[in-house]
């Protein structure tokens, strides 16, 4: 089938883009932040954590590196250089100019004989800039005087080795350093001075056992004694981070280099020098050539490196971003030895490089872009990664890390001794150690603790933690000792409850109060609706007794300690333990247990009793209970609330009263956020919609995770789950809260203030997306790092509300393997496949009534009929929900040939009905034609490049066969890609080959019979060379009566063609910004929100496109 080539007949307009972030560069003073968003510049404004606007740069040219300086920003890709004025982009960021309306007046471009590493604008004329290519070459660039045309000059290198790396510095008017990082892991220092015959090489810095993937030379560095030296900084994918010393000192003797000379080559090879004969020589050479500090890091290779630009005292910081999506910052100690001036000849500088801290702020693989300033007394550093995210970090500068006004977080502690010595006449308790017993925050501003000879101290928190001991009568003393259980219930107030059965009120200004008693140990003392405030006089607390399961009801004014009125909590199962409570509706209390039981209790004449028992899915305890806010302002309380659990996950409820059946729960979403496995509480935001915050233990550490935004708040360590601790937050601010925990029987008090990091840009998969898609509403992705997500696609942020944009709603994780597909069944159900034969059914509800904007999601069900090895991959699969019975009909492709017909029903079981093996061709698609409670037909397509029709009569007592009806050539290979819609006459099928062609079908059933489901190729042809590469995504679209099919490839084009009876039109062609693309799909417009009807495309692959038609 031929097609002709003519002129576009339908426009694409990419409407929304997530992409990686190639390069970045702060710009006015670290204001605003310049991105690199495939062949545009995006504009952030820092302090609003907002984009400004996106700038077409390039066609079809992905955006590699970014500089300003001097009334111009510089940016290039590949071999492409763009120069665009200070004083457009300034127009930009203030709204002046649109981003759509920059063009080619504006935008001055050139190309460069070969491909860009770096530049550097010149900070002594605002006319110069320099360029660095990877074959080690700099090329001189002068900007014209009236037009600002960038003109290349001529190409100067001492030697044309392959570079993966390069820096240069302009280090004077008219003179530049160079850096190049080669394949073989070394690193070429030469320098070029302007008018000079030749490039002098300096040196050769071996020592690297992998490919240079980064180098920044130093500015001019001075040490305390006013001497100025240079540092290197290189990084490689042998995972180390080397610190180098290029200080030209003064008289030393410089040994020109010879790359033609002979010398090993490889990784970790050093130089030969000429001279031999001078022993003492060569040993002071190869001293010079050797780093001064290495340090490995990272879990995989490392991308790039970074020097922060300030320093004090010889210490300074670095960071480097890697192959593992994390930023990691070092301390580099430096010292002097010999003359102590760090210029002179005999001066060897030696340092050490210390890991500080690590940032896993991105997902998957790959930070490949970061920029570092610092602003005042901060370092900002931005990172950007292949999941598309821009995340920004502020640190205080090294000099300035004490100051309070920087300090983010602070780490307090108590040790008692200390703390005794520092009393002018502290009072002896008693004998043995006196250890940190129970403590809670009771305040912002203050933490509550007692000792274990029974001492009380309050510390309060003025420009650090200060600690003073309270006064306790004689009598109360034993019960201060005996305290088990601490519960803050206000500002400045507390409960304390002792294992002698007495339950005291502490608040400072009127001492410890006895509120009652209970008939044993009080082991735990749980608030049910939240600390008491200025609007609320009344709190609620239930005390729990060591060893049964009833416990004592207690409504209090907080203020006053005075009980307003106590009942008791009855008829429990006597094995339940409590762990946690909460009151979830106006007449009804949630208690969760240590084994992972729920108990939901009402108050009645005689106390509390239990209404309903429920068995969660999990045995491990259950840690928070917080109900969800509705999302009617008059009433409080909504039909859901949350879950926290030591199994590594949380789950969302139901609540369902009738009349009849009484109170039922129903499992409602079930989610594992990623720093598992210990869920030990969370809240939810006054944000509107409200965010969820949870937090709990991953190994060592305290994580503070924000689940709506995907984001670690806090890593703290710790030393684990297994040990006393409390966590307080302020419920306004989410980033501000203590955490305080018993480490080697000290209390140790973290405290955050703010957000040491943010995100200016949300991103998507961290890996390639295989599938999509889409049910009227939502979006659903699935990507080879495991996960799904659901997004929604609505209107963009206020001042942008003209536009769209995709907002993850949720995100699953339960795969171990890369997935290959996913389906929507309906609104409510999503089906998704993998690797290692997994099979997963996800149920999909909304939380309707409450002001939570989150989706309710849970896995319904696994397949568990997989071989003995379990290691073939679900290839493809479709599915078909039978009216009559729920139940759903599922036709799975596997990688061995093998096709399997089951049925789904809602009690999790899969019920085989029809099998074959296919020749020895592996089948890559399947797609249901018809289905009833009786049979199916079936269309596959497979790796010889055929389509095959198939039937198969169900027998509900045993498995069947499908059966072949036709089969027919039409790929040269593999099938990779196939869509289909119904006709009038049968079907219409769109087919993607590995072999670059798009095949156009027609497939007929063989007779008119209504009970005769068989169908044939009756017509094909194909579109050779539809694409440059291989076609991985097609689709089917109706445009008023047009057939429109779609397809995306290898080569990045994104094509629209017009499928007539006969022929087929290339009606649309575009470049897309997704590598790698896995699949397409039809997003068709809601005509009462759009008003219309268009279809848009959805491109899915690294990264995500929405294309409107």
């Amino acid at each position: 089938m031929t097609q002709p080539r003519e002129v576009s007949l339908v426009r694409l307009a990419r409407a929304f883009t997530q992409s990686p972030i190639t390069a970045l560069s702060f710009f006015r003073d670290g204001s605003y932040l310049l991105a690199g968003e495939d062949t545009h510049l995006a504009i952030y404004d820092v302090q609003r954590t907002r984009n400004v606007t996106r700038v077409p740069i390039f066609k079809a040219q992905p955006i590699h590196g970014i500089r300003s300086l001097n009334g111009r920003v510089l940016i290039w890709g590949a071999s492409r250089i763009a120069v665009l004025s200070e004083e457009v982009v300034e127009g930009l960021t203030h709204g002046k100019t649109a981003g759509r309306d920059v063009g080619t007046h504006f935008i001055k471009t050139v190309t460069a004989p070969d491909w860009i590493y770096d530049a550097a604008l010149s900070p002594f004329d605002s006319q110069s800039a320099v360029l660095v290519t990877a074959h080690n070459e700099i090329i001189p660039v002068h900007f014209d005087a009236d037009t600002g045309t960038p003109i290349l000059g001529v190409v100067v290198s001492p030697s044309r080795p392959i570079l993966y790396a390069a820096n240069v510095k302009w280090t004077s008017p008219d003179c530049v350093l160079v850096a190049g990082g080669t394949i073989f892991g070394e690193i070429l220092m030469w320098k070029y001075q302007f008018g000079a015959a030749e490039p002098e090489l300096i040196s050769v810095l071996a020592g690297h056992e992998g490919s240079i993937f980064g180098v920044q030379i130093s500015e001019d560095l001075q040490s305390p004694d006013g001497s100025v030296f240079r540092l290197l900084v290189s990084c490689s994918d042998d995972r180390t981070i080397r610190i180098w010393d290029i200080t030209e000192r003064q008289d030393e003797a410089r040994r020109k280099h010879q790359l033609s000379a002979p010398r090993e080559t490889g990784f970790g090879s050093t130089l030969s020098h000429e001279d031999d004969t001078n022993n003492i020589k060569n040993n002071q050479d190869a001293a010079t050539e050797s780093p001064i500090a290495v340090a490995m890091g990272h879990a995989s290779r490392i991308w790039g490196v970074k020097l922060a630009p300030t320093s004090t005292d010889h210490k300074m910081m670095v960071y480097s971003f890697g192959e593992d999506s994390t930023a990691q910052r070092w301390r580099l100690d430096l010292s002097v030895a010999g003359s102590g001036d760090a210029s002179g000849p005999n001066t060897q500088l030696s340092g050490v490089l210390k890991h500080q801290e690590t940032y896993a702020l991105h997902d998957g693989k790959h930070l490949w872009s970061h920029a570092v300033t610092t602003i005042g007394q901060q370092t900002l550093i931005a990172t950007g990664g292949a999941d598309s995210q821009i995340s920004l970090i502020t640190q205080p500068i090294l000099s300035a890390e004490t100051s309070n006004q920087h300090v983010m977080h602070e780490v307090s502690t108590l040790d008692i001794p200390a703390f005794l010595s520092s009393l002018p006449n502290p009072k002896a308790l008693g004998r043995g150690r006196e250890i940190v017993g129970r403590y809670d925050c009771i305040s912002q501003t203050q933490i509550l603790a007692t000792s274990s000879l029974g001492r009380l101290m309050l510390g309060t928190f003025d420009q650090g933690l200060k600690w003073r001991e309270i006064a306790v009568e004689d009598a109360v003393r034993p019960d201060v000792k005996a305290c088990y259980s601490m519960t803050a219930i206000g500002d400045g107030v507390a409960l304390l409850g002792s294992t002698t059965g007495r339950i005291y009120h502490f608040c400072e200004s009127q001492g410890m109060l006895l509120v009652g008693t209970v008939p044993g140990k009080v082991v735990n003392i749980l608030l049910l609706s939240g600390r008491g405030d200025s609007h609320k006089e009344c709190v609620e607390v239930l005390v729990h007794i060591h060893g049964v399961s009833d416990a004592q009801y207690y409504s209090l004014n907080w203020r006053t300690g005075s009980v307003l009125a106590m009942t008791d909590v009855r008829g429990m199962d006597p094995r339940f333990v409590a762990l946690s409570a909460a009151r979830i509706k106006e007449d009804l209390i949630a208690i969760g247990s240590r084994h992972g039981w729920l108990s939901l209790l009402k108050r009645g004449e005689g106390g509390f009793r239990p209404v309903f028992d429920f068995a969660s899915r999990s045995r491990d305890g259950i840690t928070a209970l917080v109900p969800l806010s509705s999302k009617d302002g008059d009433q409080k309380w909504s039909s859901y609330f949350l879950a926290t659990s030591r199994d590594g996950k949380y789950r969302i409820y139901q609540i369902e009263e009738d009349e009849d059946q009484g109170v039922r729960l129903y499992l409602w979403n079930e989610t594992s956020p990623p720093f598992g496995p210990f869920v030990e509480g969370g809240w939810f935001t006054q944000d509107s919609p409200p965010e969820l915050i949870l937090y709990g233990f991953r190994s060592h550490k305290m994580v503070v995770w924000n689940e709506t935004r995907r984001q670690e708040l806090a890593a703290i360590e710790c030393g684990g789950s297994h040990r006393t601790f409390t966590f307080t937050h302020d419920p306004t601010n989410p980033h501000f809260f203590r955490f305080g925990f018993t480490k080697a029987s000290q209390l140790f008090i973290y405290s955050q203030h703010g957000a040491s990091h943010q995100s200016l840009k949300d991103g998507t998969h961290g890996r390639e997306i295989r599938a999509l898609s889409y049910n009227g509403r939502y979006l659903a992705t699935c990507a080879e790092d495991t996960t799904i997500r659901i997004w929604e696609y609505e209107k963009g942020p206020q001042g942008r509300s003209s536009e769209r944009e995709l907002r993850c709603l949720t995100l699953m994780k339960l795969h171990i393997s890369g997935i290959q597909q996913l389906q929507w069944l309906g609104d409510d159900y999503l089906l998704s496949s993998a690797g290692m034969e997994e099979f997963l059914v996800w149920r999909v509800r909304r939380l309707d009534d409450t002001s939570y904007g989150g989706l309710g999601v849970v896995c319904e069900a696994a397949f568990d009929d997989r071989s003995q090895d379990k290691d073939l991959r679900i290839m493809s699969f479709d599915a078909h929900k039978i009216a009559s019975d729920s139940s759903i009909i599922i036709t799975m492709a596997l990688s061995n040939s093998t096709l399997k017909t089951y049925r789904y029903t809602a009690d999790g079981s899969f019920h085989l009905l029809a099998k074959i093996s296919y020749t020895g061709a592996c089948l890559t698609q399947i797609r249901h034609l018809g289905v009833d409670r009786n049979g199916l037909s079936a269309l596959t397509g497979s790796t010889d490049g055929h389509l095959a029709t198939w039937e198969a009569r169900f027998d509900n007592d045993r498995p069947v066969n499908h059966v072949l009806v036709h089969m027919a050539p039409l790929h040269q290979n593999s099938v990779k890609s196939l869509d289909l819609r119904p006709t009038p006459e049968g079907f219409q099928v769109l087919t993607g080959g590995d072999d670059n062609g798009l095949g156009i079908s027609a497939l007929t059933p063989l007779s008119n019979e209504t009970n005769d489901q068989r169908y044939a190729v009756t017509s094909r042809g194909i579109v050779r060379k539809a694409h440059t590469a291989a076609i991985n995504g097609v689709a089917l679209t109706q445009r008023g009566t047009e057939i429109l099919g779609v397809s995306v490839s290898n080569d990045q084009r994104l094509k629209v063609w017009r499928i007539e009876q006969e022929k087929v039109k290339l009606v649309a062609d575009s470049y897309s910004g997704i590598a790698d693309p896995g699949a397409v799909e039809v997003m068709k417009n809601d005509p009462d929100v759009d008003g219309d009807d268009e279809p848009r495309l959805v491109v899915g692959g690294v990264g995500i496109e929405v294309w409107n038609i």
